[in-house]
């Protein structure tokens, strides 16, 4: 079983009452907000960086 199979499995024994698709729907979007913000964070640091290289003297 693949990894969200694991998660489906998870969330479907702690709320019986979910269907399958419902319970894939919630881990999908889970992973799509993770990402979301992963990518925000990295953009961030890129940008820090970016920022931080451009301030730095040259050296002569």
């Amino acid at each position: 079983m693949t990894k969200i199979d694991d998660r489906v499995e998870e969330l479907l024994a702690k709320h019986p009452s979910l269907t399958k698709l419902e319970a894939i729907k919630i881990v999908t979007e889970k992973n799509e907000r993770k990402k979301k913000k992963r990518a925000a964070k990295t953009d961030k640091s890129n940008a820090l960086k970016l920022r931080n290289e451009a301030n730095r003297p040259k050296p002569q």
